[in-house]
């Protein structure tokens, strides 16, 4: 037997910028979406006490924060093969072939990724959740990013 709890909050929510890189010469415009990001978290048990498998407020929380991480910021990934990452002063500089970006620090957030797609972005925010999640006694889960209605991603470890 297990429990299957569904969180998806209007709260879960984060405006970014970025381009989605193709190959060496060919990427998308830089441009913007409204993400959404909804969990779907597995529990074996429930606590014997309470009746829960776990408390929301907590859960809640834990996805809250790294969707803020992610608000009002330029995504970079930083292990495309494509990309040319370096800061100056308080600015992050990108080149993408032709292209030359450049970006005030604190309006970045440089993601351990190889892209800035849905895909690669709902990867990163499972591997956020993981710890805090098997914490709470999460036995498995999967983040869904939805970039735009009609177009989501859905990501959980095998």
């Amino acid at each position: 037997m297990s429990y299957i709890v569904h969180l998806s909050k209007e709260t879960f929510k984060f405006s970014a910028t970025h381009f989605t890189l193709f190959s060496e010469d060919r990427a998308e415009n830089l441009h913007g979406h409204n993400y959404y990001v909804s969990v779907a978290i597995r529990f074996k048990t429930l606590d014997s006490e309470t009746g829960l498998a776990a408390e929301f407020s907590e859960l809640k929380k834990i996805v809250k924060e790294i969707c803020e991480t992610l608000d009002e910021k330029v995504l970079i990934p930083s292990l495309s093969p494509f990309l040319q990452i370096g800061q100056v002063d308080e600015n992050i500089e990108l080149r993408f072939g032709e292209k030359f970006y450049s970006f005030p620090s604190v309006d970045c957030e440089v993601l351990n990724i190889l892209n800035t797609s849905s895909e690669c972005l709902a990867q990163w925010i499972y591997e956020q959740l993981s710890t805090p999640l098997i914490k709470q006694g999460a036995e498995k889960f999967r983040v869904t990013v939805k970039e735009t209605n009609g177009q989501s991603v859905s990501y959980s470890a095998p």
